[in-house]
């Protein structure tokens, strides 16, 4: 049994096979949903002290097409993105919102513990008007925005007909809060 063991990590080690080191992943933080159909996605990395703030987006017929053609390497600075970390989902008004926390809660990288916000302009452009959307979506919580996760909000659809998201705009400070919208 030993033997086998040693020979399979030879093996990795001959192929080269090893871990991602954390510097060579951009994780992403926060993901911004616009559409139906196309969808558009807008990937936010950094925030909350994790440095990096870049921003990335692309487009496909449903969410997890786009999902798919995000590029996934930013070869310039040798990353890879990793969406384990998504706490916060910002969605516009015209997107399929079922669709959208089926296929978060499907996903095996995504969480169902992100956080549902609704972006009351589109969350592309409320993004990338937001130097750090993480960090300014965490004062909220802190200062008592309660949001519901992915899985609660999926669940309130099917239980209720509707769930209940805050409302997003760009103030002068920064990201505010303009309520709670009961979505169906």
């Amino acid at each position: 049994m030993r033997r086998l063991a040693a020979l399979m990590v030879m093996f990795l080690l001959l192929t080269g096979c090893r871990g991602r080191e954390p510097d060579e992943l951009a994780l992403v933080r926060v993901l911004g949903v616009d559409g139906r159909g196309p969808v558009t996605l807008t990937a936010v990395c950094g925030g909350d002290d994790q440095g990096d703030g870049s921003r990335g987006s692309c487009a496909g017929a449903d969410f997890l097409s786009a999902l798919e053609s995000l590029p996934w390497a930013n070869e310039e600075r040798g990353e890879e993105l990793a969406f384990t970390s998504v706490s916060w989902l910002v969605v516009g008004r015209d997107a399929d919102l079922e669709g959208v926390l089926l296929a978060v809660l499907r996903d095996q990288e995504l969480a169902g513990l992100s956080t549902v916000w609704l972006a009351d302009e589109g969350a592309a452009a409320l993004l990338t008007e937001t130097e750090d959307p993480a960090a300014e979506l965490a004062l909220l919580v802190r200062r008592g925005v309660k949001a519901p996760t992915a899985a609660r909000a999926l669940a309130a659809l099917y239980n209720d007909g509707r769930a209940e998201l805050p409302v997003l705009n760009m103030g002068e400070n920064g990201l505010e809060c303009r309520g709670v919208e009961r979505w169906r």
